[in-house]
């Protein structure tokens, strides 16, 4: 039982409308494959992987259809991710962290999968593998939702817009035609070690500006992305010296250690996350400048040493400092 693969009956609700637009008999199919006939009334539970894959896979030879999986992409949006994810995820500010984030808690949304990152000097493999055992059919059906789980995280901070430079696949099938054209700027390849997106290491750095919403601001990011902004706010000032400990700062807020702490972690955050989280920032503002010492940054925001403030900033942003100020003052200059 503790190796049964799992994800949330949410990720199987987009199958489901597709193959009902199409005249498929969806309860009678759900209950041949011994799925809960009700699943669209709680997309919070969860459903077994091998059932759900080989419940799509019959369907799709049944209907003929090319690509299962790319018309699921179509539907899926980060708001069918869980609320508990999408919280968490939304107060960390830069790619990196937030696809770190998600390696640390993707087993809410799949119980088997697994999130990583792959760096070399130019480019970052990003893969989530985790597809049913071999044999079971459906292989490439569920590697389409790995990687648009990939891609709909990273559009949080770049944009409904965004695509991949390369998306790659474990197993070897046709991508339709449609998927081709709606990403020409994306390379696909088959038989690959994993199942991953592939992007300019350097965007990995990217910090967001402001909350990215849906248009239905399912996920209520925008009251946490405020709460959390007041108390940066309040935080701030106190970075440019040693950082306060959890008590004084508990008492600058008007509140006790132990509610702060409480009302941090409903915002998928801790008092010491949030203190990283804050300094980067701050740091990210004052690399603009390319005539402040790397060392003075490090000084004015309570760090003992440079190198700590390189370990802390490169924990947020998937780079170094004196990098990702390379990379900002190219990107200006080719603009």
């Amino acid at each position: 039982m503790e190796n049964i693969s799992t994800c949330r009956a949410a990720y199987l609700i987009p199958f489901i409308d597709v193959l009902r637009d199409i005249g498929t008999p969806v309860e009678r199919e759900l209950e041949r494959g011994h799925l809960p006939t009700e699943v669209e009334e709680s997309p919070e539970d969860f459903v077994s992987n091998n059932l759900a894959m080989e419940f799509l896979a019959r369907n799709e030879r049944r209907e003929g259809i090319g690509d299962l999986g790319w018309l699921w992409a179509q539907r899926f949006s980060a708001s069918n991710m869980s609320a508990d994810l999408m919280g968490a995820l939304s107060n960390l500010p830069t790619i990196h962290a937030r696809l770190h984030g998600l390696s640390k808690l993707i087993k809410l949304e799949d119980s088997t999968a697994r999130v990583g990152i792959i760096k070399t000097d130019d480019s970052a493999e990003i893969f989530c593998d985790g597809a049913p055992p071999d044999g079971i059919d459906g292989i490439p059906i569920s590697e389409w939702t790995q990687v648009t789980v990939l891609i709909e995280v990273i559009r949080t901070i770049l944009g409904q817009t965004w695509t991949p430079d390369e998306i790659r696949f474990k197993s070897d099938f046709k991508v339709c035609d449609a998927a081709r054209m709606a990403n020409p700027n994306t390379r696909f390849i088959n038989r690959a070690n994993h199942t991953s997106i592939v992007v300019p290491s350097s965007m990995l750095a990217t910090a967001k500006t402001t909350c990215v919403l849906s248009e239905a601001n399912e996920f209520n990011c925008l009251s946490d992305h405020d709460t959390i902004d007041k108390i940066k706010r309040l935080l701030r000032p106190y970075l440019r010296a040693a950082a306060p400990n959890i008590n004084l700062f508990a008492e600058v807020a008007g509140t006790s250690p132990r509610t702060l702490q409480r009302k941090l972690s409903q915002y998928g955050t801790s008092y010491s996350e949030l203190i990283d989280t804050t300094r980067f920032e701050m740091a990210t503002e004052m690399l603009e400048d390319p005539n402040t010492h790397l060392i003075d940054v490090a000084m004015t925001l309570g760090y003992e040493n440079q190198s700590n403030f390189g370990r802390s900033f490169r924990r947020i942003a998937g780079t170094s400092p004196g990098k990702y100020r390379r990379d900002l003052l190219s990107q200006e200059n080719a603009a």
